[in-house]
């Protein structure tokens, strides 16, 4: 059995797999927003994987970690957007073990 990935390594899996980068409209700017603009996902000055974007491009992305120190400052300045990044997540698990 594997264990379930958290909101944040989702959202590092979607930006090294170039994910972030085909979703449409308001969707991969919420998602940039989210978790680049943030800080919760920080890129590094180090190259990343190569990926194509939604119009076929290729991109190199820079090399990225999930910043828990930053997810923790949020949590102390800005609850409210950590849980709404994390209410989904808590709504499935509920929903998972209450069936």
């Amino acid at each position: 059995m594997t264990e379930e990935k958290n909101v944040y390594e989702n959202a590092l899996d979607n930006y090294n797999t170039g994910l972030f980068l085909k979703l449409e409209g308001s969707a991969g700017r919420w998602f940039v927003s989210t978790f680049l603009d943030s800080g919760i996902i920080k890129t590094l000055n180090e190259k990343g994987n190569d990926v194509i974007d939604g119009y076929g491009r290729n991109i190199t992305l820079k090399k990225a970690v999930i910043d828990y120190d930053r997810i923790n400052e949020l949590w102390d300045t800005e609850p409210e957007f950590i849980e709404e990044i994390e209410e989904p997540l808590r709504f499935l698990e509920e929903t998972e073990g209450g069936a």
